[in-house]
């Protein structure tokens, strides 16, 4: 999913107009100078005071009470508020600590005293020093922490009679320090009943503190998430950037929130650290965005780096010499930081808009926001506008912190989306694959069955020529000569159909079982052996399967069997034979035994044993062994079958 320019143009406008409404209500309208006091019933707006500046050589602490008589009656003057004292631009070492004491005295004897509770409040105020308030010369309040951060960002609400049955003052004196180096801002003044300014106090503190603190809050928790996500996909170091990103706003935005005595440093290194935050800052920016538009610019990196190393060991609290002069620089340097800002985010911007990058759109339109921000708050740092005002910077952040928030969700959802298309694609390309797999397999199905037809037709024709046709064509051979009577051409006949029982009976499937195919062996032999007259003993015990018996396998076993008792039963003369099985260690034994006329197997193998050793090719042909024991007492044929049989155990060639 992409932002499209209608898309970028529509939030931006949007945000605009957010920060319009804030600043509409964070800024409230001006009063002229000559605008006398504003009377409400129940809260007034002070927008004229007195003002006594006395001059000294350092900070003192305000007394517990204090009287007009006290204070020199020359030099006091009417100021409008919101009013500025204005610092000098580039401050010197001699006049450095020279402390200025603005005394603003604001008349109330035109209002009507009461024993009800009034409270002040002051939007704010700005200096680099302290600030007390009097109620007719009685300390009501005193900021509390060092000089520099004393909290002059947060609100004054302090009643003006907290005791019971104790008139308002008739008269408030503000005491303010300074000095003369930093100048100092001081807002309007509201007097009047809590409930009447409460809604006042409270909707300022969340613009000016509040808002800005849960934004900067929200950035920092969102940043961590996307630390997490990196730390699980560590080549998407975008999302460690928007980590490293929202750690240093945060850090950045620090000053505006916290003040008085409750820092965990010493505030030379809390002033160090919102220096070197704001660098650090445009320095991360600037490699976001290099990351997002893949255009790397390696002289505008050596340029950011570099000067944000220098300031920050400039700005170290052991080189600068005192927190006072790295105080007073810090508004300047934020002023000349700018120039720089502007220069990185133009460039990362034109090569975004270059690359057609739609979130370029969307971080051109928060820089115009993020300088116009800088600037002014520049310029209120400075004293340079009214201090009525609100800092502006921290809702740069947060709108910094929308728009990262909106790039990292369109680039975290725009992952599930991509994985969400590869795994359809991989889907779709693995359905066709399994479609040209099931036609493949088919197509070789059907080559393995017609191979494997051709071979078993090879198979039977070979053996039917070698066994049945042979004998065929002797006996038919030998009646055309005439030397074979009836009872011989039968006998002929009868072997020939028994060769063809046996083929028939080698395509059936016997699943590898062994005692299967004897027994087979058995339906057909018993009847001639049972002929010729001589008993047949069935001995034979259950054996392991032989996985590798197939129908050629089977044959081949049948073929010597067979040959076996033809033997038996054409040269032995035997009453009795047995048929018996072993299991060996790596085989099994089909032993066949008779009692008839023994022979010398060494001189038959030699002489006539053109049947034996079909016996033993035959065996050898399906990785087997035959031997013989013959004497007086009779024969023992063993036929040895292994239980696992080799690759090369096929070699030799089929008997003829």
């Amino acid at each position: 999913m992409r932002l499209g320019r209608k898309g970028c143009w529509r939030i931006g406008r949007s945000i605009a107009k957010l920060w319009l409404a804030l600043l509409l209500l964070a800024i409230p309208p001006f009063a002229r100078a000559d605008e006398p006091p504003r009377n409400d019933y129940t809260a007034v707006h002070i927008t004229r005071a007195e003002l006594l500046s006395v001059t000294g050589t350092g900070y003192s602490l305000p007394p517990q009470q204090i009287e007009d008589t006290t204070l020199p009656s020359a030099g006091w003057k009417p100021v409008s508020l919101p009013y500025t004292a204005l610092r000098e631009l580039v401050p010197t070492a001699s006049s450095g600590m020279r402390a200025v004491t603005d005394w603003y005295r604001i008349d109330l004897s035109g209002q009507p005293r009461t024993t009800q509770q009034r409270v002040l409040y002051l939007p704010r105020w700005k200096t680099l020093g302290h600030i007390a308030v009097y109620g007719d010369g009685v300390l009501l309040y005193q900021s509390h922490g060092s000089p520099v951060h004393n909290g002059y960002n947060h609100l004054l609400l302090l009643p003006l009679n907290a005791t019971a049955n104790t008139l308002s003052p008739k008269s408030v004196l503000i005491r303010v320090d300074r000095l003369r180096n930093s100048g100092s801002g001081f807002s309007t003044v509201w007097v009047g009943d809590e409930h009447a300014l409460a809604w006042r106090y409270q909707s300022r503190q969340m613009l000016q503190v509040q808002l800005p603190f849960m934004g900067s809050a929200a950035f920092l928790a969102v940043g961590a998430f996307a630390f997490a996500v990196w730390l699980g996909k560590r080549r998407e170091s975008l999302y460690l950037l928007f980590f490293a990103i929202s750690a240093v706003a945060f850090l950045r935005m620090l000053h505006y929130y916290v003040g008085g005595s409750y820092l965990p440093i010493s505030d030379e290194w809390f002033e160090w650290v919102t220096v070197a935050s704001l660098l650090w800052l445009i320095v991360l920016i600037h490699l976001f965005l290099q990351r997002l538009h893949q255009q790397p610019s390696a002289w505008l990196t050596r340029l950011a780096l570099g000067l944000t190393l220098a300031c920050n060991v400039a700005t170290l609290p052991h080189v600068s010499t005192s927190i006072v002069s790295l105080y007073l620089f810090t508004p300047l340097l934020n002023l000349a930081v700018l120039p720089v800002a502007v220069l990185i985010f133009a460039v990362n911007l034109r090569k975004a808009l270059r690359a057609q990058l739609p979130e370029g759109r969307l971080v051109a339109g928060w820089t115009v926001f993020a300088v116009v921000f800088t600037s002014y708050d520049g310029l209120l740092q400075n004293n340079l506008v009214s201090p009525e005002s609100v800092y502006t910077s921290p809702y740069a952040v947060i709108g910094l912190f929308f728009v990262f928030s909106f790039i990292m969700f369109q680039r975290y959802t725009g992952a599930f989306a991509e994985v969400g298309r590869l795994n359809t694609e991989l889907v779709l390309r693995l359905r066709a694959r399994e479609a040209e797999l099931e036609q493949s397999y088919q197509r070789l199905r059907v080559i393995e069955n017609q191979q494997m037809l051709n071979a078993e037709r090879r198979r039977l024709m070979q053996d039917m020529h070698d066994g049945l046709g042979s004998s065929l064509i002797s006996a038919i051979r030998s009646v055309e000569r005439g030397t074979m009577n009836e009872a011989e051409i039968s006998s002929v006949l009868k072997s020939c159909m028994e060769d063809l029982k046996l083929v028939i009976d080698s395509m059936e499937s016997v699943d590898a079982d062994l005692l299967l195919l004897l027994a087979t062996l058995r339906f057909r032999l018993a009847p001639r052996i049972e002929g010729a007259g001589v008993a047949l003993r069935w001995e034979v015990q259950p054996v392991p399967v032989l996985a590798w018996l197939d129908p050629n396998s089977a044959l081949h076993i049948l073929r010597i069997v067979q040959e076996c008792v033809a033997n038996v039963l054409r040269h032995t003369r035997a009453s009795t034979i047995c048929f018996s099985t072993e299991t060996t260690d790596d085989g099994v034994c089909v032993v066949i035994e008779d009692n008839g006329e023994g022979f010398a197997v060494e001189e038959a193998l030699r002489r006539h044993g053109r049947g034996l050793r079909n016996q033993q090719q035959r065996a050898q042909a399906i990785g087997a062994r035959v031997s013989w024991e013959s004497g007086s007492a009779g024969t023992r044929f063993t036929l040895w079958l292994p239980l696992q049989r080799d690759a090369d155990a096929m070699k030799a060639p089929d008997p003829v």
